[in-house]
């Protein structure tokens, strides 16, 4: 399998930035993508920023896309739209990581806005739209029917179009559901295409270590091989 890192020359994004990746695997190609490091968002006093990513599993192939943490610092303005195209016969594992700003500093939901969106695409036909809008200069964000006292949210997207989707099921709900510091959940997909999983938590630590749980489990159901280790 290849290992791809991404990296901003610019260490950060800025108001104006206009960033787009696509990231296609054919038949029989396998590859895991990633981030050298957290994405930051600059404070954005005028304007915003955006980036569209695109990525394309043909018949056969397997794609991991598992960027490290998103933090949108205070006046940061950002929005970001993923489009997954998928053939029958693909896999595909994609994860996002939203903190809530640099804690260090005591920034804690004080970024402008946030929007990010996912959409599947099988055989041409879009499936599912994930659409997450977070405005907390304008909506309050820590209530409960949001994040409550939770700080970090993460999304899991497993996906295996004319495969074992219960099985990767399975093995998601194999899962802690339920700590002290997060709360975790797992939903099947329309068309039986796979599954997402949902984490609410309250430490950097702890999201990772979940997200990281569920991509070894997801991880060994659909190609025999629990996850390896990062190398960053």
């Amino acid at each position: 399998m290849a290992f791809i890192y991404v990296q901003n020359p610019s260490g950060a994004v800025f108001s104006g930035d206009q960033l787009e990746l696509r990231i296609a695997a054919r038949n029989g190609a396998k590859l895991h993508v990633t981030s050298t490091s957290a994405t930051k968002l600059h404070r954005m006093l005028d304007g915003s920023a955006f980036q569209k990513v695109q990525l394309e599993a043909k018949q056969g192939s397997y794609i991991e896309y598992l960027p490290d943490q998103l933090i949108p610092q205070a006046q940061s303005s950002y929005n970001q739209e993923t489009t997954i195209n998928l053939d029958r016969g693909s896999m595909l594992i994609a994860s996002e990581i939203i903190a809530p700003g640099r804690l260090a500093r005591g920034e804690i939901f004080a970024f402008s806005r946030l929007k990010l969106e996912t959409q599947i695409r099988l055989d041409g036909s879009t499936l599912f739209t994930d659409r997450i809008v977070l405005e907390p200069t304008t909506t309050p964000i820590n209530i409960r029917g949001v994040l409550g006292s939770f700080l970090y949210s993460g999304n899991l997207l497993a996906l295996i179009p004319g495969g074992n989707a219960k099985g990767v099921y399975d093995a998601a709900s194999s899962l802690d559901m339920t700590g002290e510091d997060f709360r975790l959940g797992v939903g099947a997909l329309p068309g039986a295409v796979g599954i997402i999983v949902r984490v609410l938590a309250r430490s950097s630590s702890t999201i990772t270590r979940l997200m990281e749980d569920a991509w070894s489990r997801i991880r060994m159901q659909m190609i025999g091989a629990p996850a390896p280790s990062k190398r960053k």
